[in-house]
């Protein structure tokens, strides 16, 4: 299986990260600004470890978890999700609110945060909101 990055993390200061996308995938950017939530996914490209328990955030002191049941990047595939707001789309770079990777991170996919095919529209939302 081969997974390529469609763009990269440029930079990501004070909750606002800029994501880049490389040129042969923009036009995949049409009518995105529609999508104010955003579900990105990159991979923690730092790190090759791998573990199968963790302490959440590292900290010693939280009580240790399966490695599916938190946001640790010690994962056997080391790739990430983050539900972003979406604040402004300039050319091939979105700006965003709340992504929490390192400048630098591949990014491998996006997707709106809601689906578009809502099959019950003023029904229940399909939102990523809390899947933080």
């Amino acid at each position: 299986m081969e997974i390529a990055p469609i763009g990269r993390v440029i930079s990501n200061e004070e909750g606002c990260a800029r994501i880049e996308i490389l040129p042969e995938f923009q036009d995949g950017l049409y009518r995105i600004e529609e999508s104010d939530e955003l579900l990105v996914l990159y991979v923690f490209d730092r790190t090759d470890e791998v573990r199968l328990r963790v302490h959440p955030r590292g900290d010693p002191s939280a009580p240790e978890v399966g490695v599916f049941a938190s946001r640790s990047p010690l994962r056997p595939n080391h790739i990430a999700a983050t539900v972003v707001q979406l604040v402004a789309v300039s050319g091939g770079i979105l700006t965003v609110e709340g992504l929490d990777a390192l400048d630098g991170s591949p990014v491998v996919d996006i997707k709106p945060g809601k689906r578009r095919d809502d099959p019950c529209p003023g029904g229940p939302s399909r939102s990523l909101a809390g899947v933080r």
